[in-house]
């Protein structure tokens, strides 16, 4: 059974001219319609930006507290992931110079005591979005679960940057984030993404096949024997852009 929601980025409009010599130029793609996360409620609160750490840290100032930041559902490269760390910490600098007020929408708060959050500039920008959407840091899929009104829209903007080959994307075979601080020298490949590919919502998870992407006890791929795939199975949702 075939459930598969295909992401199509953007379509290429042919405009036939009846009676005309003139010919429609169809050496420029269309450009892709920009994705948008929910606006920021007003409500949010609001602090002051003091200094920036690193590509998704930052330090505020709120009712007299002094907060640290750690932006929700991305992770930049670290500060030693040279280029790439460094380049993320100039442009969360430039995005958020010191004494900008944001607002913020707080998911959790970490072991290290930082406040975990959804942080926009005060035009209702999402500053973690943008982030993804440049290539200076990608989606953290562990925790994506704490975004549901921005998780599509970061997977779908992560695909593109990665299409187009954007900072971090840059690389051949990029090192995630999560795996250079388990002291790890490679990440599992990725699939390229293009327009007819699906995008996971997930990562692969193993000993279970809830999804085609999940691997079985071997540690093969579960494909057509997934729950999702068998006609009558155990509705899931597996790919960005399912579900209510």
């Amino acid at each position: 059974m075939n459930r598969y929601k295909y992401l199509i980025p953007g379509t290429l409009a042919l405009l036939l001219l009846v009676g005309t010599n003139a010919t429609a130029d169809l050496t420029k793609p269309a450009p892709t319609p920009a994705l948008q996360t929910a606006s920021p409620s007003p409500n949010l609160p609001t602090g002051t930006v003091i200094s920036v750490g690193d590509g998704d840290t930052f330090r505020m100032a709120y009712q007299g507290q002094l907060l640290t930041i750690r932006m929700a559902c991305i992770d930049a490269p670290e500060s030693t992931q040279v280029p790439y760390g460094p380049a993320a910490a100039a442009r969360l600098r430039e995005l958020l110079p010191k004494k900008t007020e944001i607002r913020f929408r707080e998911v959790d708060r970490d072991r290290y005591g930082r406040v975990v959050a959804e942080v926009y500039l005060l035009d209702g920008t999402s500053v973690n979005l943008k982030l993804v959407q440049e290539g200076q840091a990608v989606v953290y899929r562990q925790y994506l679960s704490a975004c549901p009104e921005s998780r599509e829209t970061l997977l779908a903007e992560e695909a593109q940057a990665r299409r187009a080959k954007l900072n971090f994307w840059s690389q051949a075979n990029p090192l995630m984030p999560w795996d250079y601080r388990q002291g790890l020298t490679s990440s599992p490949p990725l699939p390229e993404p293009t327009p007819t590919t699906p995008v996971p919502i997930r990562d692969p998870q193993r000993g279970r096949c809830d999804c085609p992407y999940d691997l079985d006890n071997a540690g093969r791929a579960c494909g057509d024997r997934s729950s999702y795939s068998r006609s009558g199975g155990t509705n899931r949702i597996c790919y960005v852009g399912e579900g209510p």
